[in-house]
C-alpha cells in the first residue's frame, strides 16, 4: 500500500530566451555599379541625380519638389543575396530621410516589401546628413532590383539620400510547375540513410494548396513539405516499429497567406530527433516524436508533385503550381541537376526553367487618406464595376461613385467582413444589401457589381448561387469618376462624400464599365489620380504567424496591427505576458490572505500555465499543498518482477512540469511516501537490486525511501537501526506474515515531485 503527499514553500521563478543569426556575404554592392543601374522617380537637379546616391559620395539623390510618389531604384544587374542596407543624407545639406520602406523584386513591375521582426515595414533612417545608419536584416532575401521609398524626411530640408547595400552574388536555378508537372530525384546509392539532413528552397505561388516535396521509406520513414490553406506544413517520421509503441509522426505548421506571389525561403535542419523549421527568418525548434534517430528514405525524392506509381502511396495532394528555386537536399542542388537534365532527374510533364507565373499588378492601400480615382463613361444606363481585394480589416470603403444628372451615389464598403452595397437616390429611400462572409481573411476575393434600371446584382468570388440580386425602383446614370479605397480630401472638391474609413489592403484587376483600368497610366498620372498608395506591390503579411500572443492567447489582426485576446489564459497585457495570479502561497500570505484554494503561477510570465493549489497559510510562512490521485491507500496484489505494478501519479489541475517548477522555486519541499506490507519486501533482495522504487523528475528511478537520504538505499528505520530486523534496512524487508510499514518524507528537491 502506498500514500503520497506533497508540500512546498515557494520563493521565485526564472525564464530565458535566445536569438537567431547568420554571418558572411558582406560586399558593398552599390558603389561598383554603373550610373545606368541607379534610377529614380524624378530628381531635383543635375547634382541630385540618382547616380550620386552612393555612400560617402559628393552629393546625394533628391526627387523634384512635389513628386507625389518618390523612390530610388537600384538594378544590381543580376540576382544577389542582400543581408544589410545602409543610408546617409545628402552631403553638406539639411536633406536626409528619417523613415523609409524597402521593396525588392526580380523585375521592376512586381515588388515585395521587406518586413522587419514584428512585421514592421518601416525602417528608421538618418538624423543628420553625415552619419551612416545600417540595418542588418533578420533574414537575407534575394533580388535583382531594390527600391527605397522615402516616407518621412527632415522638415527643415527635403529628401536627400545616399544608399549602401551589402550582400553577395547569388546563383539562381528556377523550376516552374503548372500544377500538372513534377520531378523526381533518385538517390545516388538508391537509398538515403542519414542521422542529419538539410532541406532548403525558395518558392512563390498564388495557390493555397500544393505538394512541395515528398520522400518516404519502406520502414515508415517519410518527409513531406506542402501548402495547405496558404500555410506551410512539415510532416516527418523517423519510422515505426511494432516493438516501439511511441508514434513517430510529427507535424509542424508555419506562416500564413503564403500565396502572395512573393518568394518565401524554407529550410529544415535535423540532427537525430532535434529539428528546426525556418520560414523567412522565423525559426521553430522542435523534437520529433518516436524513438528512432535516422531518416531512412528509399529510391527517390519528389519535387512539385508525385511521379508515376508513387501517387498510389500518398493520400491525394494537389500538385504545386508556381516557382521553386535552388532546391537543396544535403548539399545537392536538385534544381541545378534538373536544369542540366542530369540522369538522376525524372520529369513529369513540361517543367520550365524560368518563372512563367502571371505577374500581378496590385495596388497597396496603406495610408489614412489613400484612394485611386479613375474616369468612367458618363450618363450610361448601366453601371458595372469589378475588382479583386484582400485585407485583414473588418471595415473600409471599397468603391464610391457619384451618379450622373444628380441622381445620387453608389457605395461599396467592407463592414464586419461583408461587402455592403448602398445606393442613395434623390427623393427615394436608400437601398442597402450585403454579400459575402468573412472576406477579411487575408485571401483574394473577387467582387462583381452591376446596377441598372430597377435592378442590382453583386457576386463574390463567382461562387455559383452566392450572388445577391435585388429588384428595386432605380434610375441609373453613370458618373464621371470612380473612387477606389477611399475619398480625397476635401470632399467638396472631388464630390466623394463618404463617411466610411479608408480601405487598407490590396486591390487588383480594376474594371470600370467593362474596361480593365490601365494602372501603368494611372501610376504615371496620365489617367486618373491617386494618393498614399503603392503600385505593383501588395504588402500583406500574417502578423499572427508566428503568434506573438503568449500563453495560448488568441491573435486577431488588422492591416497594420494585431490584438491579443487573453481571456481564460491567466495573463493580461498587450501580448498576454503579465500574470494575473501571484507566484506563490507566500505572496498570498503577504497580501493578507488566509488559508484556502488559490491559483498560483510559479514561473510568472514563463511558458507554464497557472494552476490551483491549497494554501496552508500560517503566521510566519505558507505551505503550498498540491493534491493528486494517490492520496489514499492503493492495494497492490499479484505483482512480480515479470509483471510489475506501476502506480502513476496524476496531479490535480497541474502537469508534473508545473509541479516541478513549484519545487524548483521553493525554499523547502517535501512529499510523504508510505508502503505497507504483508510478506512483501520493499528494497532488500538477494541480488541487491530493489523490488520496488519510486520515479521522480526526469523519469529517474530512486532506491531510497521516505525519511532516508539519496544514494544509500534505505528506509527511515535503516538510518537509526530501528527496523524490525536490525540486519535489514527497511521494516518490510523482514518479509514477515504480518502488516508492517515503511514511511516518511522525501525532501531532496531535485528529485521531486514523485511521478
Amino acid at each position: 500500500m502506498m500514500r503520497l503527499r506533497l508540500f512546498c514553500i515557494l520563493l521565485a521563478a526564472v525564464s530565458g530566451a535566445r536569438g537567431w543569426g547568420y554571418y558572411g556575404c558582406d560586399e558593398e554592392l552599390v558603389g561598383p555599379l554603373y550610373a545606368r543601374s541607379l534610377g529614380a522617380s524624378s530628381y531635383y537637379g543635375l547634382f541630385t541625380a540618382p547616380r550620386f546616391a552612393r555612400l560617402h559620395g559628393i552629393s546625394g539623390w533628391s526627387p523634384r519638389i512635389g513628386d507625389p510618389n518618390p523612390w530610388l531604384q537600384i538594378d544590381l544587374m543580376k540576382k544577389h543575396r542582400i543581408r544589410a542596407v545602409a543610408t546617409q543624407g545628402s552631403f553638406n545639406s539639411w536633406d536626409w530621410v528619417t523613415h523609409y520602406m524597402l521593396l525588392y523584386g526580380d523585375r521592376v513591375d512586381s515588388w515585395t516589401p521587406f518586413y522587419q521582426r514584428g512585421h514592421n515595414a518601416t525602417f528608421f533612417g538618418n538624423v543628420n546628413e553625415s552619419a551612416v545608419v545600417r540595418h542588418d536584416l533578420h533574414y537575407h532575401f534575394t533580388a535583382r532590383y531594390i527600391r527605397i521609398v522615402p516616407l518621412a524626411w527632415n522638415p527643415r530640408g527635403k529628401i536627400g539620400l545616399r544608399l549602401g547595400l551589402y550582400g553577395c552574388p547569388y546563383k539562381s536555378d528556377v523550376l516552374y510547375f503548372d500544377g500538372d508537372d513534377a520531378i523526381s530525384y533518385r538517390f545516388p546509392r538508391g537509398v538515403s540513410r542519414s542521422l542529419w539532413d538539410v532541406f532548403a528552397f525558395s518558392f512563390k505561388t498564388e495557390e493555397k494548396d500544393g505538394l512541395l516535396l515528398h520522400a518516404e521509406g519502406a520502414q515508415g520513414d517519410y518527409v513531406t513539405l506542402e501548402l495547405q490553406g496558404a500555410h506551410l506544413l512539415l510532416h516527418m517520421s523517423l519510422g515505426s516499429s511494432p516493438i516501439q509503441p511511441r508514434p513517430g509522426h510529427t507535424t509542424v505548421s508555419a506562416g500564413g497567406v503564403l500565396n502572395d506571389q512573393h518568394w518565401h525561403y524554407v529550410r529544415v535542419d535535423r540532427f537525430g530527433r532535434e529539428a528546426n523549421l525556418t520560414l523567412d527568418g522565423y525559426e521553430q525548434r522542435f523534437v520529433l516524436n518516436g524513438d528512432f534517430e535516422r531518416l531512412n528514405l528509399d529510391t527517390e525524392m519528389f519535387i512539385g508533385g508525385l511521379v508515376g506509381a508513387a501517387q498510389k502511396n500518398l493520400a491525394y495532394r494537389h500538385n504545386f503550381r508556381g516557382c521553386m528555386e535552388n532546391v537543396i537536399f544535403n548539399r545537392v542542388n536538385i534544381a541545378d541537376l534538373a536544369v542540366r537534365r542530369h540522369s538522376r532527374i525524372t520529369f513529369e510533364g513540361k517543367v520550365a526553367f524560368r518563372c512563367l507565373d502571371p505577374v500581378p499588378h496590385p495596388i497597396n492601400f496603406g495610408g489614412p487618406h489613400n484612394f485611386v480615382q479613375v474616369p468612367g463613361f458618363p450618363r450610361r444606363g448601366r453601371l458595372a464595376v469589378s475588382f479583386r481585394f484582400r485585407t485583414w480589416d473588418l471595415t473600409g470603403l471599397l468603391l464610391f461613385s457619384r451618379l450622373g444628372d444628380g441622381l445620387g451615389h453608389v457605395e461599396l464598403m467592407l463592414s464586419e467582413g461583408q461587402v455592403n452595397v448602398s445606393i442613395v437616390q434623390t427623393g427615394r429611400k436608400k437601398l442597402q444589401f450585403a454579400a459575402g462572409f468573412r472576406l477579411n481573411d487575408g485571401f483574394w476575393h473577387e467582387v462583381n457589381f452591376v446596377a441598372q434600371e430597377n435592378h442590382a446584382v453583386i457576386s463574390i468570388d463567382d461562387v455559383e448561387g452566392a450572388e445577391v440580386r435585388v429588384s428595386y425602383p432605380l434610375l441609373i446614370r453613370t458618373g464621371t469618376s470612380y473612387f477606389f479605397g477611399g475619398c480625397p480630401k476635401p470632399a467638396s472638391r472631388s464630390g466623394c462624400h463618404s463617411n466610411q474609413t479608408a480601405f487598407h489592403g490590396c486591390m487588383e484587376l480594376l474594371k470600370v464599365d467593362g474596361q480593365l483600368v490601365n494602372l501603368t497610366l494611372v501610376e504615371g498620372r496620365r489617367l486618373g489620380y491617386y494618393a498614399e498608395v503603392l503600385f505593383d506591390t501588395c504588402g500583406i503579411t500574417d502578423r499572427c504567424s508566428p503568434n506573438m500572443c503568449e500563453h495560448d492567447g488568441r491573435c486577431y489582426q488588422s492591416w497594420d496591427d494585431f490584438i491579443c485576446y487573453c481571456e481564460l489564459t491567466g495573463y493580461k497585457g498587450e501580448t498576454c505576458h503579465q500574470p494575473l495570479y501571484k507566484e506563490s502561497c507566500e505572496a498570498y500570505r503577504l497580501s493578507g490572505k488566509t488559508s484556502g484554494n488559490f491559483t498560483i503561477d510559479p514561473d510568472g510570465s514563463g511558458p507554464l500555465k497557472p494552476f490551483v493549489v491549497y494554501c496552508d497559510i500560517r503566521e510566519n510562512r505558507a505551505w503550498t499543498v498540491v493534491r493528486h490521485d494517490r492520496l489514499w491507500t492503493t492495494r497492490v496484489t499479484g505483482s512480480s518482477m515479470e509483471r510489475p505494478f506501476l502506480g502513476a501519479v496524476q496531479y490535480w489541475n497541474a502537469s508534473w512540469e508545473e509541479v516541478s517548477a513549484l519545487a524548483n522555486a521553493s525554499q523547502h519541499c517535501e512529499q510523504w511516501i508510505e508502503f505497507s506490507c504483508y510478506n512483501s519486501r520493499l528494497l532488500n533482495t538477494a541480488g541487491g537490486y530493489p523490488y520496488s522504487f519510486w520515479i521522480g523528475r526526469n523519469e529517474e528511478q530512486h532506491f531510497y525511501w521516505g525519511g532516508s537520504q539519496p544514494g544509500i538505499q534505505r528506509c527511515a528505520c535503516g538510518l537509526d537501526r530501528s527496523c524490525v530486523d536490525p540486519a535489514l534496512h527497511c521494516n518490510c524487508d523482514a518479509d514477515q506474515p504480518q502488516w508492517r510499514t515503511d514511511k516518511g518524507l522525501l525532501t531532496f528537491v531535485d528529485h521531486l515531485p514523485v511521478t
